[in-house]
């Protein structure tokens, strides 16, 4: 488990789990809802001996890095993958299922996690561009930029997305959020490079926001200023 890794909340049944994106898993904060307690498990002759072949697999003469014990917000007994199923199997078999899954698709790089992810990057990019053509627009006409060109047309996008002239903490949108604001900035950028005037772009921006709302409902659950 490298340092300062990403912690991955994800819900089982109501109940927080948390994993890194390398699959490693938090056993007691889990195992507290089970009435047990990860050195319970890890006592057994069973698990010794399940330890002592994964240290043999490694043909390294050392024991492997199978067990972390963290401090602070995150903290307590975090298991490898390769222990971290067998784990959960000692504490319910429906949840080493569910936890099996997890990991599976944190590992293949499958899991939702990552399109987070890539959808954050995606918005930031099309932010990034739609500045560059607000900076370059206005310098073909002669004219300088000021802090405020920029955040005017963030808020005009965020306005599209979320109905509200304000800032949006992208960290905590849904990726179908995400990836409407994406392309609403993409839109956007386009439309002033094609010297659209504020008023045109206002409106088109929420006629496509109205329509693909509709078409996304379902997905669109997370944070956007409701």
């Amino acid at each position: 488990m490298a340092p300062k890794q990403q912690i991955i909340v994800a819900d089982y049944q109501g109940v927080a789990v948390s994993f890194t994106d390398e699959g490693w898993f938090n056993a007691t904060a889990i195992a507290s809802q089970f009435g047990k307690r990860p050195n319970d498990w890890l006592a057994l002759p069973a698990t010794q001996e399940y330890i002592a072949a994964l240290d043999e697999s490694l043909n390294t003469g050392e024991s492997g890095n199978w067990i972390r014990t963290l401090r602070g917000k995150s903290g307590g007994t975090w298991l490898h993958p390769d222990l971290a199923v067998g784990f959960a199997r000692w504490l319910d078999v429906r949840f080493a299922i569910w936890c099996d899954r997890q990991i599976r698709a944190l590992i293949t790089r499958q899991h939702p996690h990552f399109d987070q992810k890539r959808l954050r990057h995606e918005a930031a990019a099309s932010y990034k561009v739609m500045s560059q053509i607000v900076q370059l627009s206005r310098e073909a006409i002669g004219k300088t930029c000021a802090p405020h060109h920029f955040s005017n047309e963030a808020r005009l996008v965020n306005w599209a997305a979320s109905g509200k002239f304000q800032s949006l903490e992208r960290d905590s949108l849904s990726t179908t959020a995400l990836d409407l604001l994406a392309r609403l900035e993409e839109r956007n950028a386009v439309m002033i490079g094609l010297g659209k005037d504020y008023d045109e772009r206002k409106a088109s921006l929420q006629a496509f926001a109205t329509v693909w709302t509709a078409n996304h409902a379902a997905n669109l659950t997370v944070a956007l200023g409701e």
